[in-house]
């Protein structure tokens, strides 16, 4: 394929990656308290777009990546073709994360969470912890994928970018700043609950001090919560 014609394909992909992003950020279901798992899983049990707004994430992360490939490619000489290397690498690792992250968060939690609304009085406490374990999991696994993609990745792309003459430097230094202050609406709650607890209270002051504000109408959304502390 003509490198020419695989920017334009990338750079199609990286746009219709966004939006739908976007989109689907935006469409997710809120959870009205945060702290409380069973709430959460009630409100996945009975959310009817649950299922297909993640399947919209697998997707938005699977064309987001597309760009991210075209971008490697086009950057082929000088030192920014070593950084853009590794960023390729760090991008391929974040989706394979990724689609294991909203696979387990939008199909197999929404399972759990329907089993444990219809089960028995007798069974629901056992229900309840399998569901609360796979909600952990899930939670790990999210901040992983937070800290590679929208950490580990954009830094390098960005670097790479800089050092080179193909794009931009404005770009570069974007990327770079996207990826050293994890800008993403889910990066400071799903960072502070899914490593170290006890790094939760700094870690969200950190990432998420009080100036800033949600782009959306300020409740969290469920994919942003996942588990009570």
């Amino acid at each position: 394929m003509p490198e020419r014609t695989l920017t334009r394909i990338g750079a199609a992909s990286a746009i219709l990656g966004a939006v739908l992003g976007l989109v689907v950020n935006v469409l997710d279901p809120r959870v009205n308290d945060p702290a409380n798992t069973k709430a959460f899983l009630r409100q996945v049990a009975e959310s009817t777009i649950w299922v297909g707004d993640h399947v919209g994430m697998i997707f938005a992360v699977l064309l987001v990546t597309g760009g991210l490939v075209a971008v490697y490619r086009s950057i082929t000489s000088g030192p920014g073709a070593a950084w853009a290397r590794l960023g390729f690498a760090a991008a391929l690792v974040s989706a394979g994360v990724g689609l294991v992250t909203f696979a387990v968060e939008g199909i197999a939690i929404k399972r759990v969470a329907v089993a444990w609304a219809s089960a028995p009085r007798g069974e629901k406490a056992v229900a309840f912890r399998v569901a609360e374990a796979l909600v952990q999991i899930q939670w790990a696994l999210d901040s992983v994928w937070i800290l590679i993609f929208f950490g580990a990745t954009f830094i390098l792309y960005g670097v790479a970018v800089v050092l080179s003459d193909v794009y931009p430097k404005w770009l570069g230094l974007g990327g770079g700043r996207r990826g050293t202050g994890l800008e993403s609406s889910r990066a400071p709650h799903r960072l502070s609950r899914g490593l170290v607890p006890s790094l939760q209270h700094p870690l969200t002051h950190f990432l998420d001090p009080p100036d800033r504000l949600d782009i959306r109408d300020g409740s969290p959304s469920m994919a942003e919560v996942g588990v009570a502390t």
